[in-house]
């Protein structure tokens, strides 16, 4: 099975799809936490299960999108924040460069 990354069309179709659905949860300003966290952390499964009992996608979609994401997560992202102001996809865009970091960086050990 050929995944998205060679079908670019395609990528942006399903992307305007989850943007469709989930980005109007986004749109208010109000980031939960949270919900980047699981975003950045590759915890899909919320969206992939919503997308699959929406019928509006086949398995197939199904299984590259989780492709893309596992791959990328700042693909989700991207569509989750497709609809945001300015001022909210700045704070989540800050917010994902902090969880990067985080994950980034190595594990500091205190001795207390």
């Amino acid at each position: 099975m050929e995944g998205m990354e060679g079908k670019p069309h395609a990528r942006h179709r399903h992307r305007e799809l989850v943007a469709a659905m989930f980005a109007s949860e986004f749109v208010d300003g109000e980031i939960d936490p949270e919900t980047l966290r699981r975003v950045h952390a590759g915890e899909h499964d919320e969206w992939l299960t919503a997308l699959d009992r929406s019928g509006m996608v086949g398995k197939e979609v199904l299984a590259d999108l989780a492709e893309v994401w596992r791959g990328d997560p700042r693909e989700l992202l991207e569509a989750l924040l497709a609809e945001a102001d300015e001022v909210a996809r700045r704070r989540c865009l800050t917010a994902w460069a902090r969880l990067d970091h985080a994950a980034h960086r190595p594990a500091q050990t205190r001795i207390g």
